[in-house]
């Protein structure tokens, strides 16, 4: 019998299966080989020696980060950068990075073109603080005010954390105040905040105005401390009527406990002791000291201010900063009552000028009656438009350190015909 022979190509598929398995495993090499090369290029990219970089950059040509790195490495060394960053820009135009490294190394070189067309093309890539930054330092360097002013208050509009730097290099540009506000400086709280307590620490009393005013209008109960302290920087220094519109905004919008002040109707601030004080401003300041304790009954509403006898022998435990009409004539009112306390007190309350100390009331008794008694006493207001209402205790000669209480309701204060 004749046996028949297979027919053409039955046995090609048992011939195919090693070709087969040698590409599935090639295939798997090679898949595996990129992601180790890759991973030894980053390894070498993290090297500080320029040779190992460089052969980063070869094994990944693509990566514009390496490009950075081998940037990096040749600037330590002292070579020139520029090849690298002008790689990685080719690869990665996006990337601001590049862009701001390549533009300052073009500065450094004298290549001013190069230099300002790379930062604007870092500003173009991203609307970040950085690129912006390195420009208004840029026109800065080229004393180019023109310039200069957007991108200062570009890099304001969009900057956070510590801005002192920005602010810094506008005050070494200009010290025009009114110029430094209007150009660079953006009406955001998360700005005018800092740059407040920037003109505060730099001791630039005048040029702050602008800023706690605009301040004022924009801000939230987050920035009462500020703004409370400010005041108390200008009262301190006797600036009534530059503080007066600041706090006034406060009150109109209830960023402080308080009614708006008016100097000639109602310039005290709570005189019937109403809010918890806010730490100064126009506002009580109580400064409790041993032997003196300072606090509000509720229930009639009071406030008192006990004595234990071992207080200093002369003290202030309560103030208060009044704007007024210069010259005119005013009449503080209150009540009060005391516990134990002799008929020469030694307690009494004063007002005087805020800028130079002197004086302005003609009289103010002794404060002593065990029932509430009303009292008042005049004064005509002093040139600086500003007083200084003060409770003061002291020890009279012959006399012993008080021990007792006072209770005070009902202050007021107004301007006489």
């Amino acid at each position: 019998m004749r046996r028949e022979r297979p027919a053409r190509g039955a046995e090609a598929p048992r011939g195919l299966k090693p070709a087969l398995l040698l590409g599935v495993i090639a295939a798997a090499v090679w898949m595996a080989y990129w992601p180790l090369r890759l991973s030894w290029a980053d390894h070498l990219a993290r090297a500080d020696d320029g040779e190992a970089v460089a052969r980063a950059v070869r094994l990944s040509p693509g990566d514009a980060d390496f490009r950075l790195r081998l940037a990096d490495v040749r600037q330590a060394a002292g070579a020139d950068p520029a090849g690298a960053l002008e790689a990685a820009a080719a690869l990665d135009p996006g990337n601001a990075d590049a862009w701001t490294r390549l533009g300052l190394a073009a500065e450094m070189r004298g290549d001013l073109r190069t230099a300002e067309s790379s930062l604007l093309e870092a500003a173009h890539a991203s609307r970040q603080f950085a690129p912006r930054w390195a420009l208004a330092n840029y026109y800065s360097r080229r004393d180019d005010p023109a310039h200069f002013w957007g991108w200062a208050r570009q890099s304001l509009l969009m900057g956070y954390g510590d801005l002192n730097p920005v602010f810094r290099l506008c005050w070494n540009m200009s010290q025009d105040a009114g110029l430094i506000f209007e150009r660079a400086i953006p009406p955001r709280r998360e700005v005018l905040d800092p740059y407040l307590w920037f003109l505060m620490g730099e001791r630039r009393r005048d040029a702050s105005q602008q800023a706690a005013t605009k301040l004022a209008a924009l801000g939230t109960i987050e920035d009462q401390r500020l703004l409370v302290t400010w005041c108390n920087w200008q009262l301190d220094a006797g600036a009534g009527a530059a503080t007066l519109a600041v706090w006034n905004a406060l009150c109109a919008r209830h960023l402080v406990p308080y009614a708006p002040l008016d100097l000639d109707r109602a310039p005290l601030t709570d005189g019937g002791f109403e809010a918890a004080p806010v730490g100064g401003g126009f506002g009580w300041r109580l400064a409790p000291t041993p032997g003196i304790t300072i606090g509000r009954n509720r229930a009639p509403r009071y406030l008192w201010v006990a004595f234990s006898g071992d207080q200093p022998e002369t003290y202030a435990p309560l103030m208060q900063f009044v704007p007024v009409t210069p010259g005119a004539n005013y009449r503080f009112r209150f009540a009060y009552h005391t516990s134990e306390l002799p008929p020469a007190s030694g307690l009494r309350w004063s007002v005087f000028d805020a800028r130079t100390g002197m004086d302005l009331a003609a009289a103010s008794p002794w404060l002593s009656s065990l029932d509430w008694k009303p009292a008042e006493l005049s004064f005509r207001a002093p040139g600086s438009g500003l007083a200084r209402l003060t409770l003061t205790s002291q020890r009279l000669p012959g006399s012993t350190r008080i021990e007792g209480t006072l209770a005070l309701r009902d202050l007021s204060m107004g301007r006489q015909p």
